[in-house]
């Protein structure tokens, strides 16, 4: 027999503690106060389904909270969360849930952390496209959304002057005055991806 004892508020009323008995087990799961409504709770005997869906929230709601924990020590992709919620031990469909409900929800804000990447990789980094979008998509965010950032916050205009001053800085000219420099110059220009 499986049947719900007693509920309590937990987290500022942001989560509801309940406690159930099932088969003389005591045990307790902590789920989200909108989930406690749309689930309809109330003590006594529940079915194994309802159960499930109860365990189902727990979890949900723990990936959720950690995903805060993890936003709150800094930006990441949602895929990069969900990454970090399944390397903890969180299940596929809690860290989806999580990372999802916080994307949605307008805490992950890929567009302007893409823009803030590119800032530092275009005029700090000297960075060419090719390695852009390679660097970016290693961090969990998409190619089309790479892509349409850069195409609407820089031109070629911006990575000319990009490659200008990063061959200033490494070689205190931006034109070669021999093939050998030419050469050694193409290759540095290579290797930040023009």
């Amino acid at each position: 027999m499986i049947s719900l004892v007693s509920f309590s508020s937990a987290h500022g009323g942001e989560g509801v503690k309940v406690f159930a008995d099932i088969d003389g087990v005591k045990c307790s799961y902590l789920i989200s106060a909108d989930d406690f409504i749309s689930l309809g709770l109330v003590k006594g005997e529940i079915d194994v389904s309802l159960l499930d869906e109860i365990e189902k929230s727990d979890g949900c709601y723990a990936a959720y909270r950690a995903a805060v924990r993890i936003l709150s020590s800094g930006e990441c992709s949602a895929k990069m969360l969900y990454q970090k919620l399944r390397k903890r031990d969180f299940s596929h469909g809690s860290a989806e849930f999580a990372s999802k409900k916080l994307l949605d929800g307008g805490y992950i804000d890929e567009e302007r952390q893409i823009e803030s990447y590119l800032l530092q990789l275009v005029t700090k980094k000297f960075y060419g496209r090719r390695k852009i979008i390679p660097y970016l998509l290693a961090r969990g965010y998409s190619a089309g959304k790479i892509n349409a950032v850069l195409d609407e916050k820089y031109t070629d205009r911006d990575f000319s002057a990009a490659k200008k001053a990063f061959l200033e800085k490494k070689f205190g000219k931006s034109r070669p005055s021999t093939r050998e420099e030419a050469a050694e110059m193409k290759k540095e220009l290579y290797k930040r991806g023009y």
